[in-house]
């Protein structure tokens, strides 16, 4: 049996540090949170390949003092605490003196500092000081982080691409540059300027140099009070939506966090206003008393507890709920979306060249001329009748002697899917008449110039035009009409998570064909039924569509004479 032992101090570091620094937007959280802390005006953020390799944090704030320099890198060194009781109204980001001693353990460190006495320099490498020495600096102080877990190459293997870990940092500066309207935020990747904000305390001025005027102009202004809860901040629109959180920033005094609670309360006022699965976005303030949050919670201050959950609940929820329905319109409910949309609206008729006209089915006579009944004479499949069309969205059918429901949207879905991975000629490109002109955030912006070898396999060829804007010359024909909605969210599924290059592909196809698919809804003409329902029976895994949901459910004779007591 293996003794028990202490560890040394050096493996201690690097132990700690992995609570703290997980990847680079780790650390540019945490240098940022001091530049904040040290009452800046103006921060300045430079990142190079994704952060792995260069980090740099400059800001304009009270500076560090010589004799502090050495100490600053200290484990559990702070200026922002004292006693005990000031962990219980922390108000400062950062508290626990961890920041600067968790990323020097694990990177390469240069902080240059000048609080009024000319200025100093001091580098760390691994944990240890290699020099420190007095330098000509501007007021304020700048942290150049270099080659990121070198000393640990098990926590550098599991960063993910530089293109990811970019995204990471562009995310976490812009919470943090949106929960600090008052401060100037400027943001550089390679060397090329991505977004500055003029730091006048204006959040909606923020936004905007941030994700231009589009976006900026479906957001509502929120302000109010309930009982000693402020709730502040802009809220999109009903049609300003993503398939994510990731449009969602909430800060509690100031200090950006995650919480599902919060998030469970903005979504809850949108009930009845959004359809299924897309969320809401907003940049929302909480002001509550510091003695009724909790922010030392998680490692990285990411989290916080309430005092009064239910009390915050219903003050978030409250004030988006009045805002939204002042401008509430009984047509874009969710029920109008998906029942009630105008047949000359639905992009792709199933009569399209996606479903071929050789469907096996032929049309039996039935006992009442509007119940329609069909029956297969393909070999590969059970006897199928098709009896019709359900609230224009599900096809009724008898299946092997079993009642069967299907998902018309999801069958067809599935249909396409197959179609577009069997057969790449299936992609079909078309040129667009008119150009389109996207005005995409920097995030997305990027996102397009790694990936525009994958978007033209998808059918999607685009050229940059300045600095927020692309423009797309020819899309896939299975989004007849020129929508450029499944542009966006092949984009928004790429940011959300890191793929391997197989799994980015086929979550494009995935939804270019939800796209391509009909929609609940629709109504099918007779035909269309048979060629849908004839091709659905025979394509592999048709029981479940791209995106793993059921496309039929079915119920026997036995369970339905249960169900009616017989």
């Amino acid at each position: 049996m293996s003794k028990i032992k202490l560890l040394d101090q050096h493996l201690i570091d690097k132990i700690a540090a992995g609570e703290v620094v997980e990847r680079p937007a780790s650390v540019v959280k945490e240098l940022v949170e001091n530049g904040i802390d040290a009452g800046s005006t103006c921060l300045e953020i430079e990142i190079r390949n994704g952060g792995i390799d260069y980090i740099q944090v400059s800001d304009n704030g009270a500076g560090i003092e010589e004799d502090d320099l050495v100490l600053a890198f200290a484990r559990h060194a702070t200026s922002k605490l004292e006693t005990e009781d000031d962990l219980f109204s922390v108000e400062s980001m950062g508290f626990r003196g961890e920041a600067l001693s968790s990323i020097a353990a694990v990177s390469r460190v240069e902080l240059c500092s000048n609080a009024g006495d000319g200025g100093n320099c001091i580098r760390v490498e691994g944990g240890q000081v290699v020099s420190c020495q007095p330098a000509p600096v501007p007021p304020g102080t700048t942290v150049i982080v270099r080659n990121l877990f070198f000393n640990t190459p098990a926590r550098r293997k599991f960063l993910k691409s530089p293109v990811t870990e970019g995204n990471h940092v562009y995310d976490t500066v812009v919470r943090l540059a949106l929960s600090h309207p008052e401060i100037s935020f400027c943001f550089r990747n390679e060397h090329r300027m991505v977004f500055m904000t003029s730091g006048n305390g204006d959040l909606r001025e923020a936004v905007l140099a941030i994700f231009g005027g589009d976006f900026t102009r479906r957001l509502l202004d929120i302000e109010f009070q309930y009982g000693d809860i402020k709730v502040s901040g802009l809220i999109g629109r009903p049609d300003l939506t993503r398939k994510n959180r990731k449009g969602q920033i909430f800060a509690v005094n100031s200090r950006v966090v995650r919480n599902s609670m919060l998030s469970a309360s903005l979504e809850d006022a949108y009930q009845g206003m959004l359809v299924s699965r897309e969320r809401p976005v907003g940049i929302i303030f909480l002001t509550i008393p510091h003695k009724q949050v909790d922010v030392n919670v998680h490692p990285q201050k990411a989290e916080v507890r309430f005092h009064d959950e239910k009390t915050v609940y219903t003050a978030l929820k409250t004030a988006v709920r009045q805002e939204l329905l002042k401008i509430a319109d009984p047509v874009t409910t969710a029920e109008t979306y998906l029942y009630h949309e105008p047949a000359s609206e639905i992009r792709a008729p199933v009569s399209s060249p996606y479903i071929s006209n050789n469907s096996g089915y032929q049309a039996q006579p039935v006992l009442h001329d509007d119940l329609l009944l069909f029956e297969t004479t393909d070999e590969r499949t059970p006897p199928i009748k098709v009896y019709g069309q359900w609230q224009d969205s599900y096809l009724i059918c008898e299946i092997d002697g079993n009642l069967s429901i299907i998902d018309q949207h999801a069958a067809h879905e599935r249909l396409l899917y197959n179609r577009l991975i069997a057969n790449p000629a299936e992609r079909l490109c078309q040129e667009l008449a008119v150009p389109v002109a996207l005005e995409l955030q920097p995030d997305l912006l990027r996102l397009v110039e790694a990936r525009i070898d994958h978007l033209a396999e998808l059918g999607y060829h685009l050229n940059r035009l300045g600095e927020r804007t692309v423009v797309v010359r020819s899309m896939p024909a299975m989004t007849v009409g020129g929508e450029v909605e499944a542009l966006m969210e092949i984009l928004e599924a790429w940011q959300d998570q890191a793929l391997s290059e197989e799994a980015v592909l086929d979550s494009g196809l995935k939804i270019l064909a939800c796209k391509g698919a009909v929609k609940a809804g629709q109504r099918l003409q007779e035909r269309e039924i048979i060629e849908l329902i004839g091709k659905w029976a025979v394509t592999e895994n048709r029981n479940f569509c791209p995106h793993g949901r059921p496309v039929c459910y079915t119920i026997d004779r036995t369970e339905i004479e249960r169900l009616l007591k017989r």
